[in-house]
């Protein structure tokens, strides 16, 4: 019986942030951001670069 076995935890995978989805979407266009979970300005895939002040800054036709 390995009693060793039982207290070993394996080490918890890292992803890297562009890995992820950033989830800020152009507030005219609503396209989304091409980098990946990141703070600070946003940019699509047409090259348009915007800051996000959160859900408020959307048109309301953008929202929901």
């Amino acid at each position: 019986m390995d009693l060793t076995r039982q207290w070993v935890r394996d080490w918890p995978v890292l992803r890297s942030a562009q890995e992820l989805v950033c989830d800020g979407r152009n507030p005219h266009t609503d396209d989304p951001c091409i980098f990946g979970y990141h703070q600070g300005p946003h940019r699509d895939e047409a090259g348009t670069a915007w800051l996000d002040d959160g859900d408020l800054s959307r048109p309301d036709w953008l929202n929901g």
